[in-house]
């Protein structure tokens, strides 16, 4: 994908990006945005307000919340340092950062571009909500970048539908795709891993897997093992979810489709959905037994 058009794109929404070697960034009173591409694209938001050592199991805690509340943004918390080096120091300097991803396949569109912006600002916007009501004292006062993007609904053939998902699985050789138009959901079983491809909102596709903890565990422990999943994974969000006395570990990737995605896209958006949740709920339920 060509910079230049995702430069366009930016600049057209009365933004200022500028290069910063294989990456793109804007930067805002409150977040950097920071683009990067290889088979997806990404957007990585960095809040501007310091963290420390001391903040990390508060910032958990809210991080967690904030994606049992909502499918995206991906919220991480990372040290320049290593995070493992200053947690076992109990000092340093923490980042706190939202990422947002889409898959290029043989290329995006400018439409597919802008509601990807779009929605690369929304997470920023969220991140940046979610640690200013934490630390406010700590969050600039001056009101950040206006957005001036024109969105495009995706086209008939684009549009990411059950029936078009349903024939990826059987293309895949699956025989039956049970669809509940209700739920919206194709669910299934990948091993011994249930799935779930969610279809109930016109601007994102979700897929999810969601295991029940088969042990008690300690939240503290948890939480840090879901930030250090997502900070290893490309695609996909852990967290954790109290259901009545049980603990559920929820992973989900969620890919904006408001502008649709092509054929090519779709796959690639399901394929790696599908391993990456699986991939990652399994690697967090075997680092706790």
């Amino acid at each position: 994908m060509p910079p230049a058009t995702l430069f366009n794109v930016l600049t057209s929404a009365g933004l200022d990006p500028h290069q910063s070697g294989d990456a793109i960034v804007v930067e805002s009173a409150h977040f950097t945005l920071t683009f990067t591409w290889d088979e997806w694209l990404r957007a990585q938001a960095t809040w501007v307000g310091e963290l420390s050592a001391s903040d990390y199991v508060r910032s958990i805690v809210a991080i967690n919340s904030a994606h049992d509340a909502r499918a995206t943004p991906k919220m991480m918390l990372d040290a320049p340092t290593g995070l493992t080096t200053v947690l076992k120091a109990d000092k340093g300097q923490l980042q706190a950062f939202a990422v947002e991803a889409l898959p290029i396949g043989d290329g995006l569109s400018e439409a597919q571009l802008a509601g990807f912006v779009a929605a690369a600002f929304d997470g920023a916007i969220d991140l940046t909500r979610e640690f200013h009501a934490l630390y406010p004292e700590r969050s600039p006062q001056e009101r950040g970048a206006m957005l001036n993007i024109k969105l495009v609904d995706a086209s008939p053939s684009q549009t990411v539908t059950p029936v078009r998902v349903a024939n990826w699985f059987m293309d895949q050789g699956v025989e039956e795709v049970p669809y509940d138009a209700a739920s919206g959901r194709i669910s299934f079983e990948l091993g011994d891993t249930p799935v779930d491809v969610i279809l109930d909102d016109p601007e994102l596709l979700k897929i999810q897997a969601v295991v029940v903890a088969d042990r008690d565990v300690e939240a503290t422990e948890v939480l840090h093992l879901c930030n250090r999943a997502n900070l290893d994974s490309d695609h996909s969000t852990i967290f954790m979810r109290s259901d009545g006395d049980d603990v559920d570990f929820v992973a989900t990737v969620a890919v904006p489709i408001r502008a649709g995605l092509n054929d090519f896209q779709l796959s690639q958006a399901l394929h790696d959905g599908v391993v990456g949740v699986v991939g990652q709920v399994r690697a967090v339920i075997n680092q706790l037994h």
